[in-house]
């Protein structure tokens, strides 16, 4: 029943691509002279709202273009997205996830070379750890990134200070964090100290630590493992003794939120301290606490793995952009990305719904609307980035299947790491060979 549901499902989302978006990517001129591109992204209503009142401004200085949007929640674009490019029916100009990237490309040859609008795009004003580590793939310039996301902590200072914790101490390291927690909890018992889901403990906790203490992928580039199992399953360790040692709330309260964490109650009622995870936490309004009219959250940076081999930082593009090769309107389709890049209209209009701004001079149009320890984050975690993450290990079933192992943990359901650890090394294996 559950397979046949999922090709149901399927059959469904190819016949409303077709039925909707029939005739591939965009539409010849109309007599008027006024060509349709299809723009699609992603997104909460902030964002969405934020981008429409950009297309509107793009489309009063080009009259002669105008721009069909679609945009839905991240979880039914991520549906649609690879069934929409690979049947032909995708949008002129579509937001791509960066982990999408390297999978997209070796399906096919779905994306513009931009190579040849570099000058018109300004490229050379975005920033080169961006453009360098994510935009070209096979010498071939097919994604833009939006904005940046560092790593670190959106924490509640004015609580934390209570127990000891500076944010000024930029050496803050796991052992600290347990401290830390343990203090909290033991002030009040239905206080806790991160507030977490289980994707977030994988990628923010366990694969973080992973490179802090190996300095190496989780997966090579040829589908080998890049750590031992007993590597792996102390980075596993981590994330069960934060359920043990009430660093976490427990599972069977909080996955309940899982990709909604911030909404729980708990961490809007000030019971929960710590958010480990991107830059755009920190720019994200929902995620933030606001009493008597100032915030009560501010960042901080990614705890440390006390003589590690590096940071653990991943910096990584926000959202990234891309033109349909298929486009029948090319030029238009660039001309839009232009206008949302590289125009002071566009990134007042945008503020701060991709965090914060790829290219300097963008940032410098809305300062006033970025959150200061947002920017900050972002500089430090450019300055101490770790190794950029590779594409197996940044692999969406991969992720999955992490995100799978942490909820095991936190249930109980092994007698050691070492066994998590087996199990997701036996489990990478059947991926990275079908």
């Amino acid at each position: 029943m559950r397979k046949a549901l999922s090709v149901a499902m399927v059959i469904a989302l190819l016949l409303c691509s077709f039925q909707v978006f029939a005739g591939g990517a965009g539409e010849s001129s109309s007599d008027d002279g006024v060509t349709t591109i299809r723009v699609a992204w992603w997104g909460g209503d902030a964002r969405h709202k934020a981008m429409l009142d950009m297309i509107a401004a793009f489309e009063a200085e080009n009259p002669d273009i105008k721009v069909e949007p679609e945009y839905s929640a991240f979880a039914q674009y991520g549906d649609k997205f690879f069934i929409q490019l690979t049947s032909g029916a995708a949008p002129d100009v579509m937001a791509v996830d960066q982990p999408w990237c390297a999978t997209a490309v070796q399906q096919g040859d779905f994306f513009l070379d931009l190579s040849p609008y570099a000058e018109q795009l300004q490229i050379d004003t975005f920033d080169d750890y961006l453009i360098d580590n994510y935009s070209y793939f096979n010498d071939k310039l097919l994604f833009l990134p939006i904005g940046i996301n560092g790593m670190g902590s959106l924490v509640d200072t004015e609580i934390l200070s209570q127990f000891g914790f500076d944010i000024n101490d930029k050496d803050f390291t796991w052992d600290d964090m347990f401290a830390l927690a343990e203090k909290v909890h033991a002030a009040n018992p239905d206080w806790y100290l991160c507030c977490t889901d289980s994707k977030q403990a994988a990628l923010y906790y366990a694969r973080v630590y992973l490179r802090q203490l190996t300095g190496r992928q989780l997966i090579n580039d040829d589908g080998t493992m890049g750590c031992t199992r007993e590597e792996l399953s102390e980075a596993l360790e981590l994330v069960d003794r934060c359920y043990k040692e009430n660093v976490f709330q427990p599972i069977t309260i909080s996955a309940v939120y899982n990709n909604t964490m911030t909404q729980n109650p708990d961490w809007l009622n000030r019971k929960m301290f710590m958010i480990l995870g991107r830059t755009s936490v920190m720019t994200e309004t929902a995620s933030r606490r606001e009493i008597d009219g100032h915030y009560t959250t501010t960042g901080y940076v990614m705890p440390q793995l006390e003589g590690g081999v590096e940071s653990g930082i991943e910096v990584r593009p926000v959202t990234l952009y891309a033109v349909n090769k298929e486009t029948r309107n090319p030029d238009a389709a660039v001309r839009f990305l232009e206008f949302m890049f590289t125009t002071e209209a566009a990134a007042k209009a945008i503020g701060s719904n991709y965090s914060v701004p790829a290219r300097e001079e963008s940032r410098g149009y809305v300062a006033d609307v970025l959150d200061p320890s947002a920017i900050e984050n972002v500089e430090y975690s450019l300055a101490n980035a770790g190794s950029t993450l590779n594409a197996w290990s940044g692999n969406s079933e991969v992720e999955a299947l992490f995100t799978e192992i942490m909820e095991k943990i936190a249930y109980g359901q092994y007698d050691s790491m070492l066994e998590a650890a087996d199990e997701i090394i036996e489990r990478i294996g059947m991926i990275v060979t079908n």
